[in-house]
């Protein structure tokens, strides 16, 4: 009979008591939302103050109104250390904000936190309503290589061949197996420390949306450089922005846009000035820059089968130097002499 208590309470123990996994970087992708930086030392609880400085690309992740999350709390360096808790996300007023709103993260008091330092990575990552991760990738670690391998921000060269980067800049399909690709590749940025990336993950509409958000919100200049674009609704928020009077420059592939579902020709009939690859086998390029200051990238093409069905990722970050933009300005000049 004893032993039968035992063997129930055993059971009922396994039975009851929530499971904890253990996180491994390749969960990241499965997030619905992923903020990445770097660590500073306001971000430490060493000053006593426990909070995270919302700029304006973290609050696209966490929002405009206060919210508690359920918050998974982890170091992965020389050591693995988890922690479960909670954070507290809140949205004010303040009268020098002058009508904008300020948003804080406030994090419970752990070891997870307080090992991290200056140069560390830091990323934040939703995967419901409820539910936050908070990440420190100690610097100059194996973890640290994993983490961009995962996120595809790699610019080393002894992981550079399994880059996102990487096959932005190099891969092909059908369509371009008997072409060269130029692979003279933008330099990946800088981790911000003042504010925000922002990377999405497709299958899905997260991509397109937040493409459209940045067009619809440009107010003087969308510099467009994508290899194709197909995509209705993503075209008709360029169209729109030329309307209310944006400037739009798009560059584009010179095959993909001869193709049977390119939406080159509409971006053109439409007034906006277009430039086509004539010095390159292939353009192969995916970046877009709003208002000269921000910059979305990645892999994914502007395409339907791209948000829909193919596995690509997105990232957007202010610009913190102008290798995009000088690059814009270099493939524009270039083809359009």
């Amino acid at each position: 009979m004893r032993l039968f208590r035992l063997l129930f309470s055993f059971v009922f123990i396994l039975t009851t008591q929530p499971y904890c996994a253990a996180f491994e970087l390749s969960q990241l992708p499965e997030f619905q939302k992923i903020a990445i930086k770097t660590f500073v030392r306001r971000d430490s609880p060493v000053g006593g103050a426990k909070t995270i400085q919302a700029t304006k690309e973290l609050e696209e992740i966490l929002g405009h109104e206060r919210k508690d999350y359920v918050t998974d709390y982890v170091y992965l360096g020389d050591q693995k250390l988890e922690e479960n808790g909670s954070a507290r996300y809140y949205y004010f007023y303040p009268p020098s904000y002058k009508g904008r709103g300020k948003g804080e993260l406030k994090y419970e008091k752990n070891s997870i936190m307080h090992s991290g330092t200056p140069g560390d990575i830091l990323v934040m990552a939703k995967d419901n309503d409820d539910k936050l991760l908070l990440l420190i990738v100690q610097r100059d670690s194996a973890a640290e290589k994993e983490l961009y391998a995962t996120l595809g921000m790699n610019n080393t060269p002894e992981v550079e061949k399994t880059s996102w980067w990487r096959r932005m800049w190099t891969s092909r399909d059908k369509k371009t197996d008997d072409y060269e690709i130029d692979s003279a590749a933008i330099p990946v940025p800088a981790i911000p420390e003042k504010s925000w990336a922002r990377i999405y993950f497709t299958p899905g509409p997260d991509c397109e949306n937040n493409i459209v958000a940045q067009i619809d919100d440009a107010m003087h200049t969308i510099d467009v450089a994508v290899y194709s674009i197909t995509n209705d609704k993503i075209v008709d928020s360029l169209l729109a922005a030329h309307n209310r009077g944006v400037r739009v420059r798009v560059i584009s592939d010179r095959l993909q846009a001869a193709g049977r579902a390119s939406l080159i020709g509409r971006i053109r009939d439409g007034g906006i000035p277009v430039v086509l690859n004539t010095k390159h086998k292939i353009m192969h390029n995916k970046f877009a820059i709003f208002d000269r200051r921000d910059i979305e990238t990645g892999s994914y093409n502007w395409t339907s089968s791209a948000t829909k069905s193919n596995a690509e990722n997105c990232m957007f970050f202010p610009e913190q130097d102008k290798v995009f933009t000088n690059q814009f300005k270099t493939l524009w000049e270039l083809y359009r002499g």
